[in-house]
């Protein structure tokens, strides 16, 4: 029988089999739609189990196979459209199909509400195997800040750059703690893990190296206290030849003074060509206004002066070498505050000749000068007499009670009364302590 060409047809059923209890009667549309028989009434669950429209897959063969699209509302109350016994959209289909999609489109939206979750960022794998606290993305935190996290770190709080730019903002530094001064340095420190704020310290490099000259302009270079021979000392240190030095002490330097700021020191000079360079020992205070200067050799050292073709000077008033004072020459007439008859001198024994010296300005009168026990046994001295003034001055030189061996006993000093007049002296130590008469020209009492 051909199909009947209908148009406008309005009936109020159209059944294709009486017999509805038959599963496979159905109305075929161009044997591409089904439309199976239901019940007119509805009366047990079964009545309407057939219900729907069946539409053929296109990719199938021979008679083709169907496929159910129906409406269901028995488990939710809310009808719901299902497509061979499963939902057109569902949690299974509705999210590969969004991720299908957003693939290869992108997802444009005003507002987008993430509710106590996260934004994690895919890696490869589905579904993704690190997700929330521990994923790769995006949350807002407790603090009301949006925080970011990389994979195996912790979340960190995002931060507008253009308002927080700041050094002291990274998580791993310090420098608030402690007050920030002028010209410090960012160090690392191992108890906090964290860069801190903090003074130069050389201490903590073990083997510093200049880049340059190291200057220290009005300031001192200043030396621990210890005073073993290890310790505060400069070391010369090179592998140069053809004598290469390594570690050797160049000068060690020790301290020897117990208050701060006062001390006696040694001073070294460097001069412009022409000129000589010096060694000269001073004093930071007035109380200790003369201050020498010591040279000392161990065992049997010598301390060797190579003038080479100069002179050696000793600009000095006394010159003791080896408990002998030799060519040193003191003057009477050069007697600080002068000297005054009548009145007692004690002339200086470190000087090997003394020479009562009397000028035009010395007054007339007997001048007494005490001559002490000697520096050492075995001293030599010389005493002279010269007036070259007008007035008559005469001197007693007092040895004290026996203090000089004549050449009839002892005695206890002698007397000057004429230029030219002179003798020579020994001190003699020990049990005797007292000055033997070598050469005179003089008198006695």
């Amino acid at each position: 029988m051909a199909p009947a060409n209908l148009k406008n047809l309005v009936k109020s059923f159209i059944y294709g089999f009486p017999d509805i209890n038959d599963p496979l009667t159905s109305v075929n549309i161009n044997n591409s739609i089904k439309i199976p028989l239901s019940s007119s009434t509805t009366n047990t669950l079964s009545d309407n189990s057939n219900a729907g429209i069946l539409i053929k897959d296109i990719n199938s063969l021979n008679s083709g196979n169907f496929y159910n699209l129906y409406v269901n509302s028995y488990a939710t109350h809310v009808p719901s459209l299902y497509f061979n016994s499963n939902l057109v959209i569902d949690s299974s289909n509705l999210l590969s199909e969004i991720e299908n999609i957003l693939t290869y489109y992108p997802l444009e939206t005003s507002n987008i509400i993430v509710d106590g979750g996260y934004i994690n960022f895919y890696n490869g794998s589905i579904p993704n195997t690190h997700q929330g606290a521990t994923g790769v993305g995006l949350r807002y935190s407790s603090n009301n800040t949006v925080q970011f996290k990389n994979y195996d770190t912790n979340w960190i709080d995002l931060v507008d750059i253009t308002k927080h730019d700041q050094f002291k903002e990274l998580i791993d530094v310090d420098v608030s703690s402690n007050p920030l001064m002028n010209n410090q340095y960012i160090t690392y420190n191992s108890t906090s893990n964290l860069f801190v704020n903090s003074n130069l310290a050389i201490v903590n490099d073990t083997s510093p190296i200049l880049g340059g000259n190291l200057k220290i302009g009005q300031n001192l270079l200043q030396f621990g206290s210890i005073t073993n021979s290890n310790s505060s000392r400069l070391v010369y240190n090179t592998a140069g030849s053809p004598y290469p030095i390594i570690d050797n002490n160049l000068i060690t330097l020790k301290n020897n003074t117990i208050h701060t700021g006062i001390s006696n020191y040694l001073e070294i000079n460097n001069s412009d060509t022409g000129t000589d360079p010096s060694i000269i020992a001073r004093s930071t205070s007035n109380i200790d206004p003369n201050v020498g200067l010591s040279i000392t050799t161990i065992g049997n050292g010598n301390i060797n002066l190579n003038a080479q073709q100069g002179n050696i000077y000793a600009n000095t008033d006394s010159l003791v070498v080896s408990g002998f004072i030799t060519s040193s020459i003191y003057r009477t007439s050069s007697n600080v505050g002068g000297y005054h008859p009548n009145s007692s001198f004690t002339i200086p024994l470190t000087s090997d000749t003394i020479l009562f010296d009397f000028i035009n300005s010395s007054v007339s009168g007997t001048y007494w000068a005490n001559v002490g026990a000697g520096i050492y046994d075995g001293q030599k001295m010389n005493l002279v007499y010269n007036n070259n003034g007008s007035n008559t001055i005469s001197v007693l030189a007092n040895f004290g009670s026996n203090g000089v061996i004549t050449g009839t006993g002892y005695a206890t000093g002698l007397v000057f009364t004429n230029i030219g007049q002179s003798v020579s002296l020994v001190y003699l130590d020990g049990s005797i302590n007292a000055w033997q008469i070598l050469n005179t020209g003089t008198g006695v009492f």
